[in-house]
């Protein structure tokens, strides 16, 4: 019989769809046949696996997440340095001398220190926070009346901080419970084969009960193949370009 599946030019994103397919196309039979339902069955559970690892390989929403946090805390940060920074320059001493001392603490882990990678700007961040919350430091907070502005900068660090533990967790969750897509893969190969080729054997014995599946079956099995055949020489083009550019140069 002819080999339908060709396992060599198919990918995840090609043999996912394709799986879905054959497997609702094929369900009716497993109501009747025992060697359909096995083989029904455990490619349904091989399939699963290849799913639910693909998705893990999906970019974690909290990504964006984190972006819009750090620029929250950028906001909250430069709000209160600039506010500092203003009363400290200003000719009103009973405000410049207080202000200058809090800014200088600024100045000493950074006036642009959002401009670090998150852990470094985080790290910055907690020592400006230790400092900031000395008793005599917190009193002159509340004698500029400056306070908000502060607690804003404290509030946007710990939701940033909350966010950043969630995708380290997600993450650590990922590694621990998730397997390689194309190792799952290599297991399906077998499972999809082997039900393809029942289908096909069937097809054989008694054209009339069995063609209408299996044409389906054939119809998505060619198009996914005509894909990824285009793909492959595509890429192979691709690749003897370059290699004639390298040998021009």
């Amino acid at each position: 019989m002819e080999k339908l599946i060709i396992p060599s030019i198919l990918t995840v994103s090609d043999v996912i769809p394709l799986c879905e397919r054959i497997l609702k196309t094929t369900q009716p039979l497993t109501e009747n046949d025992n060697r359909v339902k096995e083989l029904h069955s455990r490619l349904s559970l091989v399939y699963d696996r290849l799913v639910k690892n693909q998705k893990n390989t999906n970019k974690s929403s909290l990504t964006e997440e984190l972006i819009r946090l750090d620029k929250r805390r950028a906001r909250a940060f430069i709000g209160l340095r600039d506010i500092l920074h203003g009363m400290s320059v200003s000719l009103c001493d009973e405000y410049n001398i207080k202000a200058s001392k809090l800014y200088a603490i600024i100045d000493k882990y950074g006036t642009q220190l959002y401009k670090f990678g998150y852990q470094a700007e985080s790290a910055m961040l907690t020592s400006l926070f230790v400092d900031f919350d000395l008793t005599e430091n917190r009193l002159i907070l509340t004698d500029l009346n400056i306070v908000p502005f502060y607690e804003s900068l404290e509030t946007a660090q710990k939701d940033f901080n909350l966010a950043s533990d969630q995708k380290a967790s997600e993450v650590t969750d990922r590694t621990t419970n998730t397997e390689a897509a194309n190792d799952v893969l290599e297991l399906l190969f077998p499972e999809l084969t082997s039900l393809v080729a029942i289908i096909q054997l069937y097809y054989h014995l008694d054209p009339p009960k069995y063609g209408m599946i299996y044409n389906q079956m054939v119809t998505y099995i060619t198009e996914t193949n005509t894909v990824a055949r285009q793909r492959k020489s595509r890429r192979e083009n691709s690749d003897e370009n370059a290699a004639k550019g390298t040998k021009g140069t």
